[in-house]
């Protein structure tokens, strides 16, 4: 008699734990990321010798080392993508650049080493420095700052910064358009920021006040979610000469509201 009571309890008990088994959250999509710091070095071997003559890289970067499976590999493979765009000022464009990091540093030294090979009057240093960080994280969005100098020659070194915005699920790489509903209304909010940041009146001409090359104002390359708001953020050379400088700025999520996605 007990034999088909106990048969009904197993069967009960097998289809509940198949029950849960599909209910279950999927922790795959739910994933917290989290970020390593990753540090790497190089330098002309000159640099033992003669501080002055000599050729160094120093590149720091964030990794992500967990998070949700499709987000981590899209992520690091677009972060190392611009880590490597950062120290290969030499190629003319990111096709050319050679597979490995470290191809790349040593084509930097190698450079310097031959161009003072032929100028023995030469006593000034090349360098390259990279540093990046999480500017922002949340469970939805990351933004990442990557911020270089350079210095290989010519009249002044160079300077940049590098913002990137991905999504923390899938590990696409956001754009203005996956971030607001009207890039165009948007475009006029921070035209204004930019005349308050240049402490411009709203009526002045920007192309007789030196900016945007007689173009009218556009929005910037770079772009990143923040705590605060919208960072936005001008790289010398991109919408003035360089002696102008950079120009940054946020705009608040009160101010987006009507156009935040």
């Amino acid at each position: 008699m007990r034999l088909p009571n106990i048969f009904f309890i197993a069967t009960l008990l097998i289809f509940n734990l198949l029950a849960c088994k599909n209910n279950a959250p999927d922790d795959t999509q739910n994933t917290p990321m989290v970020f390593q710091e990753r540090t790497a070095k190089w330098a002309s071997k000159l640099c033992d010798t003669d501080d002055t003559r000599c050729a160094t890289i120093e590149i720091t970067y964030p990794v992500a080392i967990q998070g949700n499976a499709a987000a981590v590999p899209a992520i690091n493979d677009s972060i190392m993508y611009y880590v490597k765009q950062s120290i290969g000022i030499f190629a003319s464009s990111p096709e050319e650049l050679p597979a490995s990091m470290d191809s790349i540093a040593v084509s930097f030294i190698r450079e310097y080493e031959s161009f003072i090979a032929e100028q023995s009057d030469y006593e000034i240093g090349w360098e390259i420095e990279t540093n990046g960080q999480v500017l922002y994280q949340s469970a939805q969005y990351v933004a990442i700052e990557l911020s270089n100098y350079s210095y290989a020659g010519g009249a002044h070194p160079n300077g940049n910064v590098t913002l990137l915005n991905f999504d923390t699920r899938s590990g696409k790489k956001l754009e203005i358009n996956d971030l607001v509903t009207d890039s165009k209304q948007l475009a006029k909010i921070a035209e204004l920021e930019f005349r308050k940041a240049r402490e411009l009146t709203p009526d002045a001409d920007l192309a007789a006040e030196g900016f945007f090359w007689g173009e009218g104002f556009k929005l910037p390359t770079n772009i990143a979610i923040t705590e605060q708001g919208l960072y936005f953020y001008y790289n010398p050379y991109e919408v003035a000469a360089y002696a102008a400088g950079p120009t940054d700025f946020v705009i608040t999520y009160e101010a987006l509201k009507p156009i935040w996605k």
